[in-house]
C-alpha cells in the first residue's frame, strides 16, 4: 500500500504547497550598489529579498558601525542622519541573508565620504609684479577630504579669455592630515612676470576626482588680477622706415609703443623741433622739412627710440596722353604717346598705361625706368616722354586708353600722382558676319515658316543683301518665308558690306516632306508562348532617308519603357518619289508570357539640328499572349496534421486564358474548385492531394502528401487518472479485509471460554 498511497500523496503536495525560499542569492537586493555621501548629510541604504524563506533566517547589515539585523522581515535599512565617520572611505559594507544549512548570501555597497573645502584662497608675493622676476602664486585650501582625491586646478585666463588650465594631484602640494580623511593643503605654482601678464587674471580650485561625484571642482578662489610694469617698445614706426610725401601735401608722423605704466613721448626733427606729443603733423610738406625724425618712448621702467627719413617729393605739374589720329583703320600700326612733366625722383617713376575695353575689363603695362626718354634735369625734377605702339583691329574700336605717372616708394600711401585724361578709340574696319555660318544646312518642314537671319560686326555699321533661289534680291538682315514650299529649296547667300569691305555666307535649305503616315501592325493579334512573331512598322512619304532613323518602344504593365533604334540601313526602303520614300522596318519578338499585355509603339525620327519636331509616332499596338498555366501555389511537400485539426488546400496559377483547377483526394474526391476544406480530418483522409490547373494553351499539377497521427495525449491521462483510482479502491478493500478477521477471533475466544467452563460443571 505505501507504494502506491505515496506517489498519490507526493503529486497532492507539489500541487498545494507554495515553495518560498530558493538558493539563488540574486534574490537579496540592495537599493544602491555606491553611494557617494557629503561629509555631514543623513545617509540610508535598504536591502530587501522578495519573500520570507520557510525556514529561520538573519537579515543584516556588515558596517563599519550601526550594523543592524532582522529575522522576521523582508527589507532592512541602514542609516546614518549625519555622517562624519571616515573610516567609510577604503572598505566596503554588505548586506547579507543567513539561513541555517545555506551559504550566505552577500550584496556589497561601497560607501564614500567626501568633504568641500571650509575656503579656497589665492594669493601673490606681491600686487603689482615687475618684468623680468619670478613670482610665486599660493593657493590655501581649507578642511576638505578625501585628501588622496584631491587635485589643485590652476586657471589662467588672458585679456583676450584664453583659459589655460594646470592641474597638480595629491602628492604634488603640501598637506596635513590623513590621505582618507580631510585636511588642510598649500599649493604654489611660480611664474615669469613678462609683459605677456599684465592683466591676466589667476585662479585656483579645489578638484575631488571621485566617479560618483558630478561637480568635480568643488570649490573655487577670488580671481587674482594681475599686473605687470615693463619698459615700452615701439610698435610704429619701424627703425629706418623712409617715408616720402609730395611737396604742400601735409606730413603726419604716428609713434605708438606698449607699455606699463603708459608710455610718454618726444620727437626730434629736422628743424630741431623737440615735441612731447605721440604725433608729429605738417599742414604743408616743404623741401626744409626733409631730414631725420627721431620718436622716443619712455617710462619709469626704461624707453625705446626709433628715427625715420622724410623725404619731400615734387608733384607733375601735368600728364598728357595723345595719339596720331582720333580715327584709326584696321591694320594701322598707331602711336601713343604719353607727357609728364616735372615730376621726380625719376628712378622712381614708372609709367603705367591702363586699357579698359568696353566690357570694362581693364589690362595694365608698366614701363619702369630707363625704357621712356627723359628730358635735362631741372631743379631737382624731369619731364618724361613714353610711347606705346598698338596695331589697329577691330577690338580696339571702343577701348579707351589713359596714362598714369607712379612714383614707387614704399612709404608713399598714393604711389600714383598724376594721370591723364582717358582717350576713346575708333577703328573702322569691314563687316564680319558672325551668324549664319558659312555652308550651314537648314531643314524645314513643307508648309512650316522658314526665318533666315544675318548678323555681322562691322564700323562703320554694316548693310545687307541676299540672294535667293527665286531670284530675289532682299536688301534686309533677315528673309521671312512664312509656308516652305519645294521651289523653296537651295542655296541663300547673305552679303554684309560698309566703305571698309564686305563679308558673304551661303547656307543651303532643303523642304523636307513630313511623313503623312506612320503605321505598326502584328501577324496577329492574339499571340501563342513559343511562337516567334514579327512586327511591321510602315512609314509612308520621309526623307531625307540616310538622316532616318525608326525608334521602337516597348512600355511593359508597370510602365517601365525600353526603347530600340535602327539606324538607315536597317530597314527596307522603296523607290523615292519627288525626294521622298516610303519605308518599311521589321522588329522579331519571342511570345512569352512576359509579353502579355505589353505596348509597342514605333516612330520616325529625322536627326537633323535644325527640326524643332523630328518625331512621327504610329498608335499604340496591345500586344494578348496565351500560355498554359504556371502553379504559384501550393509547392510540394508534406503536411502533418492531428486527427480533428482542420485541413485547407488552396491551388492558385497564373495562365492565359484564366486558368480552371480540379482536385483529386483519398477519398476520390474530383472537386472542380481551387480550394479544398476539411473541418476535422480523419486517418482516412491522410494520403496524396492532387491540384491541376488548365486552360485552352496545356495544364501544370502539384501533388501534396497529407499525414494524420492520433493524439494520444488524452489516452496516457485516462490511464493514468485509472490507476491513481485503482490504486486507492486496493487501498480500501485491504484495510477493510485487515480489520475483520480481528473481530472473528475475539468472538471465538469467548465462546471457547464458555463451553470450558460448561464442561466443568458437568
Amino acid at each position: 500500500m505505501t507504494l502506491c498511497v505515496l506517489p498519490v500523496v507526493l503529486v497532492v503536495m507539489g500541487v498545494c504547497v507554495d515553495y518560498t525560499h530558493t538558493d539563488d542569492c540574486s534574490t537579496l537586493a540592495v537599493s544602491h550598489e555606491s553611494l557617494l555621501v557629503e561629509y555631514g548629510e543623513p545617509v540610508e541604504v535598504n536591502c530587501s529579498i522578495p519573500s520570507k524563506p520557510s525556514s529561520q533566517y538573519i537579515l543584516g547589515w556588515e558596517a563599519q558601525f550601526n550594523p543592524v539585523q532582522t529575522d522576521n522581515e523582508t527589507s532592512l535599512v541602514w542609516r546614518s542622519p549625519s555622517l562624519t565617520e571616515w573610516e567609510v572611505n577604503g572598505r566596503e559594507m554588505y548586506c547579507y541573508l543567513t539561513v541555517p544549512n545555506k551559504e550566505q548570501c552577500k550584496q556589497k555597497v561601497h560607501l564614500s565620504l567626501y568633504k568641500r573645502p571650509d575656503r579656497v584662497k589665492i594669493s601673490s608675493e606681491s600686487s603689482v609684479w615687475t618684468e623680468g622676476q619670478t613670482i610665486e602664486l599660493k593657493c590655501e585650501i581649507e578642511n576638505v577630504g578625501p585628501l588622496k582625491s584631491l587635485t589643485v586646478q590652476w586657471i589662467r585666463v588672458d585679456q583676450n579669455k584664453n583659459r589655460t588650465v594646470t592641474e597638480m594631484p595629491y602628492g604634488s602640494f603640501s598637506a596635513s592630515g590623513e590621505e582618507r580623511k580631510s585636511g588642510n593643503v598649500t599649493a604654489t605654482q611660480s611664474v615669469l612676470a613678462s609683459r605677456d601678464e599684465d592683466g591676466v587674471q589667476y585662479q585656483c580650485a579645489a578638484l575631488l576626482k571621485l566617479e560618483q561625484l558630478q561637480q568635480l571642482q568643488v570649490g573655487s578662489s577670488e580671481p587674482l588680477n594681475i599686473t605687470v610694469h615693463y619698459k615700452p617698445i615701439i610698435t610704429q614706426p619701424s627703425n629706418g622706415t623712409l617715408n616720402s610725401v609730395i611737396k604742400g601735401n601735409e606730413l603726419v608722423l604716428n609713434c605708438s609703443a606698449h607699455g606699463n605704466p603708459s608710455p610718454q613721448y618726444s620727437w626730434s626733427s629736422p628743424g630741431n623741433m623737440n615735441l612731447t606729443t605721440s604725433s608729429i603733423s605738417i599742414g604743408s610738406a616743404q623741401s626744409k622739412d626733409q631730414g631725420q625724425y627721431s620718436c622716443t618712448a619712455y617710462n619709469d621702467k626704461g624707453s625705446d627710440s626709433v628715427t625715420v627719413t622724410v623725404n619731400v617729393l615734387e608733384h607733375p605739374h601735368t600728364t598728357k596722353l595723345s595719339s596720331e589720329s582720333r580715327v584709326w583703320s584696321e591694320g594701322q600700326m598707331m602711336k601713343l604717346k604719353c607727357e609728364i612733366k616735372n615730376t621726380g625722383p625719376v628712378q622712381n617713376l614708372t609709367v603705367q598705361w591702363t586699357r579698359v575695353d568696353q566690357n570694362k575689363n581693364r589690362t595694365v603695362t608698366e614701363m619702369p625706368y630707363g625704357s621712356f626718354s627723359i628730358s635735362e634735369k631741372q631743379k631737382g625734377s624731369v619731364d618724361v616722354t613714353s610711347t606705346l605702339n598698338v596695331s589697329a583691329s577691330h577690338d580696339e574700336d571702343g577701348i579707351q586708353y589713359q596714362c598714369a605717372a607712379l612714383l614707387k616708394l614704399e612709404q608713399l600711401q598714393q604711389p600714383q600722382v598724376g594721370s591723364s585724361e582717358p582717350l576713346n578709340i575708333t577703328v573702322r574696319y569691314k563687316p564680319i558676319i558672325t551668324q549664319p555660318s558659312n555652308g550651314t544646312p537648314n531643314c524645314v518642314i513643307k508648309g512650316k515658316e522658314l526665318v533666315l537671319s544675318c548678323s555681322a560686326h562691322g564700323n562703320p555699321s554694316p548693310q545687307y543683301s541676299w540672294s535667293s533661289p527665286r531670284n530675289k534680291n532682299l536688301t534686309t538682315s533677315s528673309i521671312f518665308i512664312s509656308s516652305a514650299q519645294s521651289e523653296d529649296q537651295g542655296q541663300y547667300s547673305c552679303t554684309a558690306y560698309n566703305d571698309k569691305g564686305s563679308d558673304s555666307v551661303t547656307v543651303t535649305v532643303n523642304v523636307l516632306e513630313h511623313p503623312h503616315t506612320t503605321k505598326l501592325s502584328s501577324e496577329s493579334r492574339v499571340w501563342s508562348e513559343g511562337q516567334m512573331m514579327k512586327l511591321k512598322c510602315e512609314i509612308k512619304n520621309t526623307g531625307p532617308v540616310q538622316n532616318l532613323t525608326v525608334q521602337w518602344t516597348r512600355v511593359d504593365q508597370n510602365k517601365n519603357r525600353t526603347v530600340t533604334e535602327m539606324p538607315y540601313g536597317s530597314f527596307s526602303i522603296s523607290e523615292k518619289q519627288k525626294g521622298s520614300v516610303d519605308v518599311t522596318s521589321t522588329l522579331n519578338v519571342s511570345a512569352s508570357r512576359d509579353e502579355d499585355g505589353i505596348q509597342y509603339q514605333c516612330a520616325a525620327l529625322l536627326k537633323l539640328e535644325q527640326l524643332q519636331q523630328p518625331q512621327v509616332g504610329s498608335e499604340p499596338l496591345n500586344i494578348t499572349v496565351r500560355y498554359k498555366p504556371t502553379i504559384t501555389q501550393p509547392s510540394s511537400g508534406t503536411i502533418s496534421l492531428t486527427k480533428g485539426d482542420e485541413l485547407v488546400l488552396n491551388c492558385s496559377a497564373h495562365g492565359n486564358p484564366r486558368p480552371q483547377y480540379s482536385w483529386s483526394s483519398p477519398r476520390n474526391r474530383n472537386l472542380r474548385t481551387s480550394s479544398i476544406f476539411i473541418r476535422s480530418v480523419q486517418s482516412d483522409d491522410q494520403g496524396q492531394y492532387n491540384c491541376t490547373a488548365y486552360n485552352v494553351e496545356g495544364s501544370d499539377s502539384v501533388t501534396v502528401m497529407v499525414n494524420v497521427a492520433v493524439n494520444y495525449n488524452w489516452i496516457i491521462i485516462v490511464l493514468l487518472c485509472a490507476i491513481v483510482l485503482l490504486c486507492a479502491v486496493f487501498g480500501v478493500v485491504l484495510i477493510i479485509r485487515y480489520r475483520r478477521p480481528q473481530n472473528t477471533r475475539s468472538n471465538g475466544s469467548v465462546a471457547l471460554s464458555d463451553v470450558g467452563l460448561s464442561d466443568d460443571t458437568d
